[in-house]
């Protein structure tokens, strides 16, 4: 089977302007809507409008080019409603990342109208967008003038922030200090532990090492969910280098006590020694490097540690030596700390042989690797590191010598020499998925069968076992497919499983030239698991539809606010709430302090803190599916739509639903799940770059969740995780946006843009297949053309030999989600 090629015509019609917007903000157009009032009414009663200013894009990012001053305004007495609808413009635009509309939009909102209030916060916007595009001295400009010229505006509040931000980024600390105190004496009791923090943090910057402690105390006082831990840790660096080393120290040995991580302890270690050898205790000051470097070799700051052990000519094990320095990246320190450690008699010499191996191969020392292992091996086999010795060696063997029978042979002479060790059914498999990638089928798929019959017990016996059949399908061997794949399906469990093996089945049947019952097959299979994956690739076979089938319309347009008035009246039914119990307020939440601080946050641009804070608040009312309700269509009006999604999903967990069941509930939990997010940018994006809507829509929300500022561990960052060298190599090759920084992927216009404009390379290079483009994204163009070669013309057997679990999840997630938007904005006809 083919993959379709995508369709580069436009785009399908489709109603896009609902009756709250055709971005889908929600928030944002509640806030609209009264704020064009709240306009209209000001200017008939000559009153000055205070209007909202929504957080920018950024994860707490302030960004550098000096433009030209921002031009005085000409005096009008009366604010325009034309005027309060432009900053609303201008947020909007702020939001987005798009920092040309916003400062355009500030800038005409400022030349229109004298209104102070207007005025300020058209200054403040302005200085928001500056610090967006780094621009850290117009920003300090701007946000000055709202202190110097509308003191008497509340935008006055934020504008001390935001002038603290400027100065950290002109490192004018002292200054940067002066504001943050300023905004604390004029917003008392809200997000005070988190300015404290950044106040202590610029006084430190600027050598007020008192100052600096007494703001972090104050910071560890204040209610947060701050890591408390590494404010007290700053608290003690502070306190030392004001002069009390003793209080110092015993902050530190506090903090120890409170840890239980090793990265954590080995600071703690490294900062108790720097303040003992400040005051002359030397002795006590080598005693703790030594124990960082014994404890915690891990740690970078135990190579600190050793490096002051040798500027005092302190001996040290050369086992430890060689271990410092190895997790330290050192690694030719490390292997002659390790030779010397072994040309002795030493305690443990397995260890030493097992990382000087891994020394050697990081140097590119392949053999000398192994010769480690194999000493290691032979010589010490009741060592802890006597299987990773193995591993390791198999691993090299295949990875970085190419040699797949030796490997093979590697992890089946470990399962016969220990055929009951707790890893021989894992080194079974390996030896089954390195012969598969040796493209020797037929001993794959024995070896898969041997870890079924031999282990049945081991936790991937039955992915072993649905290999097997994988590999037996591309051999060709049709009957023992078949019959493997049955006895799979015998075994299944979870529904995905019941439909994969099904689905499977049906293919095998079709491969053997019986399309009646792979027809019926795939009928059986598409209802197991609706929605899943496996369940609508069958129905999509059974009629005849290639993979991601554009639909033939979609209808975005819905009206959100009598969807939630219809869905509180089915979580007052459904949970058997008073009917007087009025769902759309916060009802007990508008007194939860936390809800009060991630508000206060979220309006700083302070996204990371004001998530914390606010996921505290979800996870506390979880169970309360009344509480739960009003959190998610808070935080949706907010704007923090992971948290919103998940609030609303929980609220149909505690109804009992599950799957493709929740589809059933209220429309206006589908619409908050998986809605049509930044609408205004991904159906321009979608229409130039040849994708539909719902598939750019099924994307985002597979890479983010729609949260913009978030980051992956993997240092993906923003609503499309983009890696920062793809983000700067995108950036490149579009010649936008400019002066580019990694930070520009948290505006989502950047993030979408590069995102979008990074999946079309990506199916244009794979010749249309959405399979491999997705696969190129989510794991690099590099393996998925591995990938590709091995099934050139089937999507589906593509999917199954994606060496990466996390890919082939990715796939199958954005495939589930684009049948959901389908199912959403595509309804079949009745």
């Amino acid at each position: 089977m083919t993959t379709s090629p995508i369709n580069l015509q436009p785009a399908p019609k489709g109603r896009l302007f609902s009756p709250i917007s055709a971005s889908y903000r929600p928030g944002s157009l509640l806030r609209a809507i009264f704020l064009i009032l709240a306009l209209l009414l000001a200017s008939c009663n000559r009153a000055p409008a205070a209007p909202f200013v929504p957080p920018p894009p950024a994860a707490s990012q302030i960004p550098t080019e000096i433009p030209t001053a921002t031009p005085a305004p000409s005096p009008t007495p009366i604010p325009t409603p034309l005027a309060g609808v432009r900053i609303f413009t201008g947020d909007q635009a702020l939001l987005l990342g798009d920092y040309t509309a916003a400062l355009e939009a500030y800038q005409a909102a400022f030349d229109q109208t004298g209104d102070p209030a207007t005025q300020a916060a058209a200054l403040l916007g302005i200085g928001r967008t500056r610090l967006g595009e780094r621009n850290y001295y117009l920003a300090t400009q701007a946000l000055q003038r709202v202190v110097d010229e509308f003191s008497a505006t509340p935008h006055i509040i934020q504008a001390y922030f935001f002038l603290g931000r400027a100065h950290e980024g002109l490192e004018q600390y002292a200054q940067a200090a002066q504001a943050y105190e300023n905004y604390l004496q004029a917003r008392p009791g809200m997000a005070e532990a988190y300015i404290h923090d950044l106040h202590g943090s610029a006084l430190f910057a600027a050598g007020d090492y008192s100052a600096a402690a007494e703001a972090f105390r104050n910071a560890l006082a204040s209610p947060s969910t701050l890591d408390r831990i590494f404010v007290q840790l700053k608290l003690a660096r502070a306190v030392g280098l004001s002069g009390d080393p003793d209080a110092a120290l015993a902050l530190y040995e506090d903090a120890n006590l409170r840890t239980d991580d090793d990265y954590t302890r080995a600071l703690i270690a490294l900062r108790k020694g720097q303040i003992y050898q400040s005051i002359g205790q030397n002795d006590q000051a080598m005693a703790i490097y030594q124990e960082a470097v014994a404890k915690y070799p891990r740690a970078y700051e135990a190579y600190s540690a050793l490096q002051a052990l040798d500027q005092a000519n302190i001996p040290v094990d050369e086992l430890q030596r060689g271990l410092v320095t190895y997790f330290a990246g050192q690694y030719g320190l490390a292997m002659a700390a390790f030779d010397r450690y072994l040309q002795r008699t030493p305690p443990d010499p397995g260890t030493a042989l097992y990382y000087y191996g891994l020394a050697n191969r990081q140097q590119g020392q392949h053999s000398a690797a192994l010769q480690q292992w194999d000493r290691l091996i032979e010589n010490y086999t009741d060592h802890r590191f006597w299987s990773d010795a193995w591993e390791q060696k198999g691993y090299t063997q295949w990875a970085f010598l190419q040699d797949f029978e030796a490997s093979v042979e590697t992890f089946l002479g470990f399962v016969e020499k220990s055929p009951g060790h707790s890893r021989a059914a894992e080194f079974l498999f390996n030896a089954a998925l390195v012969a598969e990638r040796s493209a020797d089928l037929p001993r794959a798929a024995e070896i898969f069968m041997r870890v079924i019959n031999v282990y049945p017990d081991y936790e991937r016996a039955p992915r072993a076992l649905f290999l097997a059949a994988i590999t037996r399908y591309r051999m060709a061997d049709y009957p023992a497919a078949l019959q493997t794949f049955q006895r799979y399906q015998g075994q299944a469990v979870t529904l995905q499983d019941r439909a994969a093996a099904a689905f499977w089945i049906g293919k095998t049947q079709f491969a053997q030239g019986d399309a009646a019952a792979a027809h019926e097959t795939w009928v059986v299979a598409a209802a197991i698991d609706p929605t899943n994956y496996y369940s609508e690739r069958a129905a999509d076979l059974a009629a005849q539809r290639p993979p991601f089938t554009i639909p033939s319309h979609y209808d975005l347009s819905f009206n959100l606010l009598a969807e939630r008035m219809r869905a509180a009246e089915w979580v007052r039914e459904t949970f058997k709430l008073p009917a007087e119990e009025n769902l759309l307020s916060l009802g007990p939440l508008a007194s939860e302090p936390g809800l009060a601080r991630g508000a206060e946050l979220w309006e700083l641009g302070l996204y990371d803190e004001a998530r914390a804070e606010l996921e505290a608040v979800r996870i506390a009312v979880q169970h309360d599916p009344a509480l739960t309700f009003r959190l998610s269509n808070y935080l949706l009006d907010l704007g923090l739509y992971r948290s919103a999604i998940i609030a609303a999903r929980q609220v149909l967990a505690l109804a009992y639903l599950d799957g493709s069941n929740t589809l059933s509930a209220p429309a206006y939990f589908n619409h908050v799940r998986f809605g049509p997010y930044y609408a205004d940018t991904i159906l321009p994006l979608a229409q130039e770059k040849g994708f539909h809507p719902l598939l750019l829509f099924a994307v985002t929300r597979q890479e983010s969740l729609f949260e913009g500022f978030v980051r992956s561990s993997a240092g993906a960052r923003g609503l499309m995780q983009i890696m920062p060298a793809t983000g700067a190599d995108l950036a490149q090759r579009l010649g936008w946006p400019a002066n580019y920084d990694s930070e520009d992927l948290y505006r989502p216009l950047v993030s979408l843009t590069l995102g979008a404009d990074y999946l079309a390379r990506q199916v244009k290079a794979f010749d249309g297949s959405l399979h491999a483009a997705l696969a190129a994204y989510n794991a690099g163009p590099g393996n998925a053309l591995q990938w590709q070669r091995l099934a050139p013309d089937d999507p589906d057997l593509f999917l199954e030999l994606i060496r990466f679990e996390e890919t082939r999840n990715y796939i199958r997630g954005v495939y589930e989600l684009y049948t959901i938007y389908k199912l959403i904005y595509n309804p079949p006809a009745n």
